[in-house]
C-alpha cells in the first residue's frame, strides 16, 4: 500500500492553470458495452494506476460519445467524501453551462434527466493530458438540468447540467480512446484522429 502513497510537494512558480475546457464529451450508459476499469488490472501498483481508467470503451453498434459545449468559466468539477466509517466513498461532481435553451438544447434536457449519463471532461494541464470521467460500470449517476432564458439584455441563459457520480476514486483521470460521430480522441495523447472517408 505504500507505494499508492507519496509526498505531496510544490515548485516555486509552478504552473497550474484551473477550470476545465470548453468541450465535454457525454453518451448514455446504454450505449456502452463494456467499460474500462481503474488501472486496467487489480490491485493497483502505482498512484496512476490507482486513480486512471485505462483501456478503452466499447460502444454498442452505431453509438458514439457526444459533445456538449460549455461556457468557459461557468463549468467545474468537485469531488467530497460520501458514506459512513468503513464504508465511505466519493461523489464525484460536475456542473457545466450550455448558452441556448433551442429544440436540440432542450431535447437533450428532456432525454437525459433521467438517464445514467457517463461524461469525459478535459482540463487544461502544463505538462499532461489530464481527462476526467464522471460515472462508471458500477453505480448510475445522478443528472439534474436547468434552463433559463435571462432576465434582461445580456443577461445569462441557457441550460446547466449538473451531475453526481458515486465512486471509490476521486475524480478518475480517463486515458482510453473515445469514439465520436467524426473521429476518435486519444485521451492519453490529446490527439483528436478524423474519421476517413
Amino acid at each position: 500500500m505504500a507505494e499508492l502513497l507519496a509526498s505531496l510537494e510544490w515548485a516555486d512558480g509552478q504552473i497550474n492553470p484551473s477550470g476545465i475546457k470548453t468541450i465535454v464529451y457525454f453518451a448514455l450508459k446504454s450505449w456502452i458495452k463494456t467499460f474500462p476499469r481503474i488501472g486496467g488490472v487489480l490491485p493497483p501498483a502505482t498512484p496512476g494506476e490507482n486513480v486512471v481508467v485505462t483501456g478503452d470503451f466499447e460502444m454498442v453498434a452505431g453509438k458514439t460519445f457526444l459533445k456538449l459545449y460549455s461556457t468557459q468559466g461557468k463549468g467545474k468539477l468537485d469531488f467530497e467524501p460520501l458514506g459512513e466509517k468503513d464504508h465511505k466513498m466519493f461523489t464525484n461532481k460536475g456542473v457545466f453551462s450550455f448558452p441556448d435553451i433551442g429544440v436540440a438544447a432542450r431535447s437533450v434536457a428532456k432525454q437525459t434527466l433521467n438517464s445514467n449519463v457517463i461524461m469525459i471532461v478535459p482540463m487544461p494541464h502544463e505538462t499532461e493530458k489530464r481527462f476526467i470521467m464522471l460515472g462508471d460500470a458500477d453505480y448510475d449517476t445522478t443528472i439534474t438540468i436547468k434552463g433559463t432564458s435571462g432576465d434582461k439584455p445580456g443577461s445569462e441563459k441557457g441550460l446547466t447540467f449538473e451531475i453526481e457520480a458515486p465512486g471509490t476514486t476521486p475524480l478518475p483521470g480517463y486515458s482510453g480512446l473515445l469514439v465520436l460521430a467524426d473521429g476518435s480522441l486519444d485521451c492519453e495523447t490529446g490527439i483528436f484522429t478524423p474519421t476517413v472517408g
